[in-house]
């Protein structure tokens, strides 16, 4: 019997015949990814946020656990923004519209203030910039914006999609 990695056993039977199995217990740290994760931040969880949770996820990277919130979360998610993710086969409508007081700030890797809200941090809400990531995007609000033809909407749909790639790019590294 030889060990050939961490958790994998080859052994010879009677007969000469070579097999292999996994060690219930025994890890394959090696191929184990440490899991890593993301709050997207925004004032009402409505739109920016809802739009980067939804292409956060559709990654679907096993080493990555979403969520978003809202300062003022409970609010509804934004008709327009489902239209435009479902636009680039991204559905959002299963995703809810939660308030950053229900999440503990210390799960969490990396924090993304869509809107800018960051300023609006402060006090018990603080430790959201103290992540080991945290950064303001900004981006532009589509319902204030938007002149009816959901182009505010897709324009910074599309800002959200290419700085969500960069941070996942970031975090995996």
């Amino acid at each position: 019997m030889r060990r050939l990695t961490e958790g994998t056993v080859r052994s010879t039977g009677s007969t000469g015949e070579s097999s292999s199995h996994t060690c219930p217990n025994k890890k394959r740290t090696s191929l184990m990814a440490e899991k890593k994760s993301v709050m997207f931040l925004c004032n009402h969880n409505s739109c920016r946020s809802q739009m980067a949770e939804g292409f956060a996820k559709a990654l679907g990277l096993d080493w990555l656990e979403v969520s978003s919130s809202g300062i003022v979360g409970g609010t509804a998610i934004k008709p327009g923004a489902v239209t435009v993710m479902q636009e680039v086969g991204v559905d959002i409508t299963s995703q809810t519209s939660d308030a950053v007081a229900d999440y503990d700030a210390a799960k969490y890797d990396a924090v993304v203030s869509c809107c800018g809200c960051g300023s609006k941090l402060d006090g018990d809400k603080e430790v959201w910039k103290q992540r080991t990531i945290f950064q303001d995007w900004n981006l532009d609000d589509p319902p204030a914006i938007d002149p009816g033809d959901l182009s505010a909407y897709r324009r910074v749909r599309d800002e959200t999609k290419a700085k969500v790639d960069e941070l996942v790019a970031t975090m995996k590294a």
